[in-house]
């Protein structure tokens, strides 16, 4: 006799507690990308036919996920600084985008299979809609502390496009070795955090990068 979705292991779950219940397995996984809808239903001991009444694909539930992964890196970012609050000086500015490359590495250190999900396919549409809503998101805080070292004097120019997309591949590149076990970009994340910061402010032409 088949099980069904409506058995005692499925009856388990609330009214959207397995739709969070699946949310939360998949980003257990260590290969978030690649799991099954059915092994995420074995895992919590329901039926796959009560996991497609929450998501109707694989990719559904990868979108979703990509989602919660990127507001929970925007939530690593508010720690780091005050996205609303300017940089007091030229110190603070510094400190603030040395705070947010530090950030961006531990995330990626601790989570690094929902790391690789966020910059991935699945996450393209809620990227877009991200940069459309003109609300802050997690893709704010680079430019303001790009903005910041403006304002403060630390750069004498205003950040142009390109200077975002170095710093972000700087750190971003730092991390993606991180996570594949490439010795040279192991160590101390606060160090190393320090080491890409310093390169990012000679590579925009900050005249004194350790101010």
């Amino acid at each position: 006799m088949n099980k069904s979705s409506d058995s005692p292991a499925a009856g388990r779950y609330h009214h959207g507690d397995l739709r969070r219940a699946l949310l939360e397995a998949a980003a257990r996984a260590p290969d978030i990308e690649n799991i099954s809808l059915r092994e995420l239903a074995a895992g919590l001991g329901v039926s796959a036919a009560a996991v497609y009444r929450h998501f109707d694909s694989r990719e559904a539930l990868l979108a979703e996920l990509a989602a919660v992964g990127i507001a929970q890196l925007q939530q690593h970012f508010a720690i780091a600084f005050d996205l609303h609050a300017p940089a007091a000086d030229a110190r603070e500015a510094i400190a603030r985008l040395h705070q947010l490359g530090v950030a961006y590495l531990r995330f990626a250190d601790e989570q690094p299979a929902m790391w690789r999900l966020i910059f991935g396919t699945y996450a393209v549409q809620t990227r877009a809609d991200a940069l459309r809503s003109g609300a802050p998101t997690a893709y704010s805080y680079l430019p303001a502390a790009l903005q910041g070292l403006y304002r403060t004097g630390v750069i004498a120019a205003p950040p142009e496009p390109g200077d975002l997309l170095f710093a972000w591949s700087t750190i971003h590149g730092a991390a993606a070795l991180r996570v594949g076990n490439v010795a040279a970009a192991q160590g101390e994340v606060e160090r190393v955090g320090a080491e890409m910061v310093q390169r990012i402010l000679r590579g925009i032409g900050a005249a004194h990068p350790s101010s």
